[in-house]
């Protein structure tokens, strides 16, 4: 066993081998105009993430897995995520199809203050892919919420992203560093984090 084993290893949690459609649910998490340029929060690697996004809800609606889009909404003369601002909006390569569900929050966890958990069980849905923006805020906290209602976490290491933070002893904590920094951290306990293309790879029945 390695030196440094994470919670989860050490509470018998295994790999995933495949996947369940009917009990699997894609949650996409905030990929708005204001993570994009001319929005204030510009997330560096927010191209890759909608690429990734993109093959997620593809090998998704092959599987007919329910998908949710979560959306952050602001009060409509606040600062990020304004309503009816078109920030608030989803990127215009990452749209929800007939049939998809939008879930519209106010608070990083896509649980708090929505009926997500009452349509995941209404559902019967168990697992959770988890993605979007930003790795360490909103999908690091759905995760976080996720697991104590019952649910098993994936994360899609790069189909979701940040952005450089200020630090508060003045120096800048880069998005590579926070991204991984956010994905070790809540892989300690509440998820399990691979690639898109492994998870893309797992059989599903």
């Amino acid at each position: 066993m390695s030196a440094a084993p994470t919670l989860r290893t050490l509470s018998g949690a295994v790999r995933t081998t495949h996947l369940q459609a009917t009990t699997t649910a894609i949650i996409v998490i905030d990929i708005q105009n204001e993570y994009f340029p001319g929005g204030k929060l510009p997330v560096p690697d927010g191209q890759r993430v909608l690429e990734k996004n993109q093959q997620l809800l593809n090998f998704a609606r092959s599987h007919t897995m329910p998908i949710f889009f979560v959306q952050h909404l602001g009060s409509p003369d606040g600062p990020l995520f304004a309503e009816g601002s078109g920030f608030d909006d989803f990127h215009a390569k990452l749209q929800p199809y007939t049939g998809d569900r939008v879930i519209r929050k106010a608070t990083p966890s896509a649980f708090v203050g929505t009926d997500l958990e009452a349509q995941l069980n209404a559902l019967g849905i168990k697992q959770l892919i988890v993605s979007g923006l930003m790795t360490h805020m909103c999908v690091s906290s759905t995760a976080r919420d996720a697991v104590p209602k019952g649910f098993s976490v994936i994360i899609p290491d790069d189909a979701c992203a940040t952005r450089d933070v200020d630090g508060w002893d003045g120096n800048v904590l880069s998005h590579q560093q926070l991204h991984y920094a956010a994905l070790t951290a809540v892989g300690d306990v509440f998820a399990e984090v691979m690639s898109t293309t492994q998870l893309t790879a797992l059989p599903v029945y």
